[in-house]
């Protein structure tokens, strides 16, 4: 018993709500009533979930060593020893076969497939070394988000305009660094962080910038052209507020607090962060299907 709770410890479940991302088409392309879309954007999700885990195991596997002089990552199964790394290479294989077999069913939808297959080989190559690479390091941790937002596209079979791609993408990259960040402030052995190369200055500099960009793609998301076309009305730059609320508060955490460490743990267990995610979640709810 103790040995299956190892394994689900390994594939994280608790990072899936990051999987979300999948979903974001099927909501804003107010798709959410129609069985089929629900249906495929469903399945894509959880794909995701399945490949995620897969790369969460390898990475586990590539990394025992490092994560053994890590404060917190000391705790995972492979660095302390509940499981071997050949176990978990062979269930990160298991789960990433299992992620391609669902995609396929992700209503029937070949990009889809292609798109988790793409997802796999990027975050190989990281798993493998390109995250000793600072700055490109985070930007496939983005782009894996940003495919994720493309699969849901497929899978929904909602058009996509640049602008939600442009805002998820910088949205992860801005968590990514915030992640980075943590890391130089908290872990002091350089050997345990993921990456060298950052400087708490020039993170927090990018931060500041990235912060603007995210909010900007937004806006220019809510009124352009197609989705104002698409929903009937120009209401949805006024759940903007929430999102700058969120940004703001994400920030604070980082600079005044270090707390950039998991954005995933920080979304549930910061209350103005919950706060400004479930008042964003209400505003649009309202908007697009009141």
């Amino acid at each position: 018993m103790s040995r299956v709770l190892a394994f689900v410890e390994l594939a994280r479940p608790a990072q899936w709500v990051k999987n979300g991302f999948v979903l974001l088409p099927l909501f804003f392309g107010h798709a959410l009533l129609s069985a089929s879309a629900l249906r495929g954007a469903l399945l894509a999700t959880f794909a995701f979930c399945l490949a995620s885990s897969a790369v969460y195991a390898f990475n586990d596997a590539r990394d025992v060593a490092r994560d053994r002089l890590h404060p917190d990552k000391a705790s995972r199964p492979l660095a302390r020893g509940a499981l071997s790394v050949r176990s978990a290479c062979l269930f990160a294989a298991l789960l990433a076969v299992l992620a391609l077999a669902l995609a396929i069913g992700a209503a029937a939808r070949a990009g889809v497939t292609a798109i988790i297959g793409a997802y796999l080989v990027l975050q190989t190559g990281y798993s493998l070394g390109l995250k000793r690479v600072a700055w490109l390091d985070v930007i496939l941790v983005a782009s894996g988000f940003a495919l994720r937002i493309l699969a849901g596209g497929f899978a929904a079979d909602v058009p996509l305009t640049p602008w939600i791609l442009a805002m998820g993408f910088l949205l992860a990259l801005m968590l990514a660094l915030g992640k980075r960040h943590g890391d130089l402030v908290h872990v002091g052995d350089p050997a345990a962080r993921a990456t060298t190369g950052y400087s708490t200055v020039a993170i927090e500099r990018v931060l500041a910038v990235l912060a603007g960009a995210v909010l900007a793609a937004y806006v220019f998301y809510t009124l352009s052209p197609e989705v104002i076309a698409r929903h009937g009305q120009h209401a949805l730059v006024y759940s903007t507020p929430w999102v700058a609320l969120g940004i703001m508060r994400y920030l604070l955490l980082v600079f005044r607090h270090a707390a950039g460490g998991d954005p995933s743990r920080l979304a549930v267990r910061d209350p103005f962060l919950l706060a400004a995610t479930i008042g964003w979640l209400i505003t649009l709810a309202v908007i697009l299907y009141g």
